[in-house]
């Protein structure tokens, strides 16, 4: 009998201990630290948008001359556009970069793409820069008409998204490799994870790309001279909720396979959260119209079918608790938790890359429920335009995604420095203020919204004729939580520059990545045409009728918002 063939193999790449080699070390590098240098733009701004919509702060500062307060739409746009488009891309590519090479032990596909897209993803970012620092683009994180901004503005944005499809080609084209090598073996569930969110990402970027490309940026640039602001919220809302979910599955991806090395423990099912991260994969378009429910045009159907993929979406979140959750429990009875609950205070506190990932999860369950409660179509049009919407949105990014990004950075960015992490004790105070910090903002915002604070709207000069008694309280507490979101921030960059200019520790820890995936994941989980075809059916269901009614093709081509002959609609 003939002897079986075992699978051919690429030679592994040989990565040292305790060190990057040095070409994964400038692309992973550079995109970590132009990461920071962007956040070090966007968060240092967020505590004085607080400052200004405390009435107390403002009372009591008035005669300070504090240029962020001049320029509040400005600082705003900054704080918005900066922290949740490039800080987060630029992270999450390096990130991904990183993970996937070491996860699949091979190099990228083509290391050329993916500096052409850091490229045009840097490009891009200094374009919008330009844009908003000159005063022509204080249109907000979401930038849909009738503020229209300079071309800079839309150029920019058009060279990101490009940019994050070039670094998709690279990791499908990485991951196809090591399939053709691995017949029949799971893939990491980590490399798993990022391959769908960078699917949901390039179908959910079309619709902004439209946007941009077909309306905007026309609009900007004069060719046309009308336009129609509903659609565009519709096309930017078909890329604004995916976005949602490309900030957390990365985050996802150190819960679920990082965590558990870095406390010692286990993840309860590798398979539960394959499956959890296909459904956010799927589900994660057909939910947008729950920030449209107060928009005329759009069918009750249409977002009651929203309404319900909504409250689906929330399952793999949910899924996530229980399975992360079990994780931990195994990780806080090894360290001496006996009683139902005591393994909660039995974890690694004193670790802050396992403090920062904790802190994170707290504060999304916050985050996470106050996003099923948008999903109520009485209460979503109650609270929308308040500032109950900011603080629940600061309970995501700025906490499960940011703060575990920052856990994140505190082995990371040793590993590229070489260097040991500068001080440990300044990386947990920086955790915990951020924890208290975004606690007394997030419920201060959220709590002032039910009081009927509005947002986007700087009525600082005259807080009486904007805001009810009740919601004057709520804001000064967001202040304060906002000034020691400020104290946190500089923590951050403290430890950030230290490690970079001062540590002279070697670095002591390994990466915390699998190389193998779980022999019992299921391999129908990774048919991809199967997967994004379900998610291409749901898409027509849901977007199909929305897009019919938003658009109005019963009268030709004149009728498009974005036609090139000139329709005589207006901005509305």
């Amino acid at each position: 009998m003939q002897a079986a063939h075992s699978p051919r193999r690429l030679p592994a790449l040989t990565f040292p201990s305790f060190a990057m080699l040095a070409s994964e070390q400038w692309l992973v590098g550079s995109h970590i630290l132009t990461a920071l240098a962007a956040l070090f733009l966007g968060i240092f701004l967020g505590p004085f948008q607080a400052f200004r919509r405390s009435p107390f702060f403002m009372e009591t500062f008035t005669d300070w001359q504090i240029p962020f307060f001049s320029y509040y739409y400005q600082a705003l746009t900054v704080h918005g556009v900066i922290n949740a488009l490039f800080f987060t891309t630029f992270f999450i590519v390096g990130f991904s970069y990183f993970v996937t090479q070491r996860s699949l032990e091979r190099p990228l596909w083509q290391p050329s793409v993916a500096w052409a897209a850091f490229a045009s993803i840097f490009i891009g970012l200094g374009l919008v820069l330009y844009a908003i620092m000159a005063q022509r683009a204080s249109v907000l994180y979401t930038f849909y008409p009738p503020l229209i901004a300079h071309p800079t503005f839309y150029i920019g944005l058009v060279l990101m998204v490009v940019g994050t499809w070039l670094v998709a080609l690279n990791l499908f084209m990485t991951y196809a490799s090591w399939r053709s090598d691995h017949p029949g073996e799971p893939v990491p569930l980590a490399v798993f994870a990022l391959l769908t969110n960078f699917a949901m990402w390039c179908v959910g970027t079309l619709g902004v790309a439209a946007e941009i490309l077909f309306m905007l940026l026309p609009m900007s640039l004069g060719w046309v001279k009308t336009t129609d602001s509903q659609a565009a919220r519709a096309l930017f809302w078909f890329f604004g909720h995916p976005l949602v979910y490309f900030w957390l599955i990365p985050a996802y991806v150190s819960w679920y396979t990082m965590l558990p090395k870095q406390t010692n423990s286990k993840l309860f099912s590798d398979p539960l959260g394959r499956v959890a991260f296909l459904m956010l994969m799927i589900f994660s378009t057909p939910v947008a119209v729950h920030h449209m429910f107060t928009d005329p045009g759009i069918s009750m159907v249409s977002k009651a079918i929203h309404t319900f993929f909504t409250f689906i979406v929330a399952i793999p979140s949910l899924m996530t608790a229980f399975n992360v959750g079990a994780m931990l429990e195994r990780a806080g009875r090894k360290r001496g938790g006996t009683g139902p609950l005591s393994w909660l205070w039995h974890q690694d506190f004193g670790n802050p890359v396992v403090a920062a990932q904790i802190c994170a999860m707290i504060l999304f369950i916050m985050g996470g429920f106050s996003g099923i409660i948008q999903a109520s179509l009485t209460l979503n049009i109650a609270l929308h335009n308040t500032s109950w919407i900011p603080g629940h949105f600061h309970m995501t990014l700025a906490s499960a995604t940011a703060l575990t990004f920052m856990g994140i950075t505190y082995w990371l960015l040793p590993l590229i420095r070489n260097r040991a992490l500068w001080n440990r004790k300044v990386a947990l105070g920086q955790v915990y203020t951020w924890l208290v910090g975004m606690l007394l903002f997030g419920h201060g915002m959220g709590a002032a919204g039910i009081a009927g604070a509005p947002r986007r709207t700087d009525f600082a000069g005259s807080p009486a004729g904007y805001l009810s008694v009740e919601a004057i309280p709520w804001l000064n507490s967001a202040a304060i939580g906002g000034a020691i979101l400020l104290l946190s921030s500089i923590l951050f960059y403290v430890n950030v520059i230290g490690t970079l200019a001062f540590s002279t520790k070697p670095v002591e820890d390994e990466a915390p990545i699998s190389t193998t995936g779980d022999p019992h994941a299921p391999l129908i989980l990774e048919r991809w045409s199967l997967w994004l075809g379900i998610m291409f059916v749901l898409i027509v269901i849901a977007w199909g009728p929305v897009f019919a009614q938003v658009f109005d093709f019963t009268n030709g081509f004149k009728s498009l918002p974005f036609s090139p002959m000139g329709s005589p609609m207006q901005i509305k």
